[in-house]
């Protein structure tokens, strides 16, 4: 690991911190629903591609503690981000107070062009400083946004189950005239219960989708420091609040 130019602390000291970030625990081994199953659940990702996500989200911390500017994620590495600020305990305290003794505040943007292009520059500032530092290219299916894993098939599997299911109906009613009499009639409650199950689940799942992005805008940073006022400008649409700074 190299220092950098402009680095905050001296190179043993940012190797002293790696190691510690590097072995932070982030799933309890008591719990039922860790971390990293939470993760991979909640963004439909698979669970390795989870894991490895969270692994570069140890990189992009570090990052924003060896960097006088701070540093700006990638969508996949905010939504680690933001799951981990639900965990406020978890992240204020074991985190950033115990492992990293420093606070790292979520900065969201606050949208618009110009916005848009600061945050643009800054996360190419923050690719060049993950060459410089870890010594390889940051992997573009973490880091680019434009390989960010889309919804968007999930999302037309929902709207093709529940758009059919109506054309169920007739069939249900066909079932349910004919009585145990039919042999149909089991098959079709089948497939009616699999598909009405599967719509229950894809709505909860695009719902709580919708309400965790709603307020999200075009990007988000971080800077590390003291305790100032909560969680500096907030914690972005996705974190539900924010419980202080660990103090």
């Amino acid at each position: 690991m190299k220092q950098t130019t402009a680095a905050l602390i001296s190179r043993e000291e940012q190797d002293q911190l790696w190691q510690k970030i590097a072995a932070f625990p982030f799933d309890d081994p008591g719990a039922k629903f860790p971390f990293s199953r939470r993760l991979a659940r909640e963004n439909k990702w698979d669970y390795d591609f989870g894991l490895q996500a969270i692994e570069e989200y140890r990189k992009f911390i570090f990052l924003c503690c060896i960097s006088p500017q701070g540093a700006s994620p990638s969508k996949v590495i905010d939504e680690v981000w933001h799951l981990h600020l639900i965990y406020t305990q978890n992240y204020w305290e074991e985190f950033c107070g115990k492992t990293l003794n420093r606070n790292i505040h979520h900065y969201p943007s606050t949208g618009g062009s110009p916005e848009k292009e600061k945050h643009k520059n800054w996360r190419a500032d923050t690719l060049a400083l993950y060459r410089d530092t870890f010594h390889t290219a940051p992997p573009p299916a973490f880091w680019d946004d434009r390989y960010f894993p889309s919804q968007g098939r999930f999302n037309f599997l929902y709207r093709f189950l529940k758009r059919r299911s109506l054309l169920l109906l007739p069939l249900l009613m066909l079932a349910a005239c004919n009585g145990p009499s039919s042999g149909y009639a089991p098959f079709i409650i089948i497939i009616a219960i699999i598909v009405f199950g599967s719509i229950a689940t894809a709505s909860q799942g695009t719902s709580a989708d919708k309400e965790r992005k709603r307020d999200e805008s075009s990007g988000s940073s971080c800077s590390s420091g003291g305790c100032s006022s909560g969680c500096g400008s907030g914690c972005g649409g996705g974190c539900g609040g924010c419980g202080g700074c660990g103090s």
